[in-house]
């Protein structure tokens, strides 16, 4: 491919942060880069120091952007940058049912807005963004997160992995809850709640929020992975040591660590509404019921007004006792997502669907 031949753009978004736009951004930038599309960078101001630790990336992040080339600003709709001469395209996302209105006033701004999922579509133009709207689902890396024989057992108990940053959207309250409900008894079932947990607010104890649902003492063993650094490269290791995946999220813009699992070859049981209703479904997983929609409750600002979902702890119980007790059928289905997840939902499938649009754009 000659260089007249290869689409460029100008990538603006967050690196080297710890943040979920950051990480998915140099995934999907890497994949992007992968398939020949010539990459220069515009950095989103943010109020914290960034540390690029990929190579290539921290050399791309240094050219100045192409004003000559469509910008894709993958970025919360607030951040969108306007000013790029070219054609812009905002690609962006968020976890409740509505989106504020100067989110699409901003969106507005640009020449098309892309949404992972088709839930995300209809939502954006339900709250008044007028432009063009394509559905370009997320990935993710299908080298790292695939199905092998275990090496490592997080436990010899049947293990229950879930992996989020602490808050009122993940629902921890529900998840803790709901175990401790679905193996109390004198029967002493052999499992173990495994929580990978990241937090990064000072103003929450995540330790006396747990003290305070006041779980059963004699109740089932939970471990905690708190702010424990685990680099991308083993988190595939992390998700095969466990055997099935638990998170009744609230609302997810996308759900990468529900999809990371299901790639690994786990049985899943998570909420289907909001992104995850785009990969998530009971051929390839446990969907857990909704009761239906409650206001989104959080610290944060872009939520007000807004609502999200109320997953039903009874159908949480059920399925989890489920997936205990039939554990044949559970790896079937885990191995059906893997494959599901390999032919449809990688970064190298939503680059593909990047450069296409870039093609389109550029003719």
């Amino acid at each position: 491919m000659t260089d007249a031949e290869r689409p460029r753009v100008t990538w603006q978004s967050r690196w080297g942060l710890p943040i979920g736009y950051a990480s998915t951004s140099e995934e999907l930038a890497r994949a992007v880069l992968a398939r020949g599309i010539d990459l220069s960078f515009r950095p989103t101001p943010w109020p914290r120091d960034s540390i690029i630790e990929d190579p290539v990336l921290d050399a791309i992040s240094r050219r100045p952007p192409y004003d000559d080339a469509p910008q894709i600003s993958y970025e919360q709709a607030d951040l969108f940058f306007h000013g790029h001469p070219g054609y812009k395209v905002g690609f962006t996302m968020l976890e409740v049912d509505g989106i504020p209105r100067h989110w699409a006033a901003s969106c507005n701004r640009m020449d098309e807005i892309w949404v992972p999922s088709r839930w995300g579509a209809e939502r954006f133009a339900a709250c008044g963004v007028t432009k063009p709207i394509r559905v370009v689902p997320l990935g993710y890396d299908a080298q790292r997160f695939r199905p092998e024989p275990v090496s490592i057992r997080a436990s010899r108990r049947f293990t229950f992995l879930s992996v989020f940053e602490w808050g009122e959207r993940k629902a921890p309250e529900v998840l803790l809850r709901a175990y401790a409900a679905a193996f109390a008894g004198p029967e002493k079932d052999d499992v173990l709640l495994l929580l990978r947990v990241n937090n990064h607010d000072g103003h929450v104890k995540v330790h006396e929020q747990i003290e305070d649902l006041n779980l059963p003492k004699d109740g089932p063993p939970v471990a905690l992975l708190y702010n424990h650094h685990i680099r991308a490269r083993q988190l595939g290791t992390l998700y095969r040591s466990a055997d099935a995946f638990v998170l009744p999220s609230r609302g997810e813009g996308w759900g990468m660590p529900i999809l990371e699992a299901m790639a690994c070859g786990l049985p899943v049981i998570a909420t289907p509404w909001s992104g995850p209703s785009e990969f998530l479904h009971e051929g390839v997983g446990y969907p857990i019921e909704v009761r239906g929609l409650v206001p989104a409750d959080a610290k944060c600002p872009y939520y007000e007004g807004f609502r999200w979902a109320d997953p039903d702890p009874d159908d949480l119980v059920a399925k989890m006792r489920h997936v205990f007790t039939h554990r044949e059928e559970a790896r079937a289905k885990g191995a059906a997502a893997a494959r599901e997840a390999a032919a449809k939902w990688t970064w190298d499938a939503t680059a593909a669907r990047v450069e296409e649009r870039l093609r389109e754009i550029g003719s």
